[in-house]
């Protein structure tokens, strides 16, 4: 049982009634809905201080902080120890960036945790039963918010964002790369689609991420340039290269996620070919190539590495429709305002004391 959890348990029993019951100076805290925690349940605290941490929730998360702040909530990120030390003694609102047992059916949030407003932001798919005790969801899915709701799920459509503080047009010619692909290669995964397909169709790429030893191997193993880079890096390299390249997991393709590499990429106003997602085509038309199969894959990168003008005419399409919809300070503050209105409603309610 989770730390925090036996103290709740500990208070019910010395007769406490509702809301949180740890004291100090004999008052008893009280939840603060203007604070806010951010779970990020798949990294340790001093992993934070590794510029070149390859958890995209770390710096999504850190940059969904920095944005709340904009808006009056105050949001701290917690790492895997963090949240189970029982540090976030009043904060009124828990985000998760993963589905985690609290929020499972069954759990012990609908009992002792219930003041609490537990949200989930969902950036990959989970099964109804992951998210039962969830108060509301955030998902980038537009069929998964639709499931939800048809399951009486407070859920909202909301997908990922860019920052274009720290995502922007910044091309040096010492960043310059022909055809750069950054990714990890996860244990126990299937090789990603993007080497597979390079691999059997001869494009050479420029590749950074962990767990590429694998492989890439032989006189291969030249593509693998380093393990990982440091994030504020980033839209050097996405703004030098010829052609940057995404490929996504099939549980999101199925379900309609779209990569947060989208976003970025197309900030630093990079050109990016892509493996086929509807959702993608919905929203940037043809301003994103993408293929279906590694023939299409080597066809696309063929036609636009000997079209230049056509790689930045599309690459300034997409850069003005990411700036329109997906900057963060309009995505953050739409969380916001939502998830204010959810606790006020739920007031009304008699929810919480």
């Amino acid at each position: 049982m989770k730390l925090k959890y036996l103290f709740f348990l500990i208070a019910l029993i010395a007769g406490g009634t509702s809301g949180y019951f740890f004291r100090q100076n004999n008052k008893p805290y009280r939840l603060d809905y203007h604070k806010a925690v951010i779970n990020i349940l798949v990294a340790y605290r001093n992993e934070l201080d590794v510029p070149t941490l390859g958890i995209g929730e770390r710096f999504l998360a850190e940059d969904m902080a920095k944005e709340m702040a904009k808006y009056g909530m105050k949001a701290k990120v917690y790492t895997l120890e963090d949240s189970y030390a029982n540090l976030n003694f009043n904060e009124g609102f828990e985000i998760y960036m993963r589905a985690y047992p609290e929020l499972n059916k069954g759990n012990i949030h609908q009992s002792f945790d219930k003041d609490r407003v537990a949200v989930l932001f969902e950036t990959i798919p989970y099964e109804s039963g992951e998210v039962y005790n969830v108060d509301m969801v955030f998902t980038g899915s537009l069929k998964k918010h639709k499931q939800y709701l048809k399951e009486g799920i407070v859920s909202h459509f909301l997908p990922q964002f860019t920052r274009f503080d720290k995502f922007y047009p910044a091309a040096k010619e010492e960043y310059k790369t022909k055809i750069l692909y950054v990714a990890n290669q996860w244990p126990g995964m299937e090789t990603r689609r993007t080497i597979r397909y390079a691999l059997e169709t001869g494009v050479e790429l420029e590749v950074y991420g962990k767990g590429w030893g694998k492989a890439l191997t032989g006189d291969k193993k030249s593509w693998w340039k380093k393990k990982q880079l440091p994030n504020e890096e980033l839209k050097y390299y996405y703004s030098s290269a010829d052609i940057v390249l995404n490929d996504t997991r099939h549980d999101m393709i199925e379900a309609g996620f779209i990569s947060n590499r989208i976003f970025d990429v197309t900030a630093c106003k990079g050109f990016l070919i892509s493996d086929y997602i509807a959702e993608i085509e919905e929203i940037y038309g043809d301003s994103i190539p993408m293929y279906k199969n590694k023939e299409e894959f080597k066809a696309l990168i063929d036609y636009y590495l000997a079209h230049p003008e056509e790689r930045r005419e599309k690459a300034e399409r997409a850069y003005q429709i990411t700036k329109e919809r997906f900057g963060a300070e309009k995505i953050v503050k739409e969380m916001v305002e939502k998830m204010e209105a959810y606790r006020k409603e739920r007031k009304l309610k008699g929810v919480e004391d």
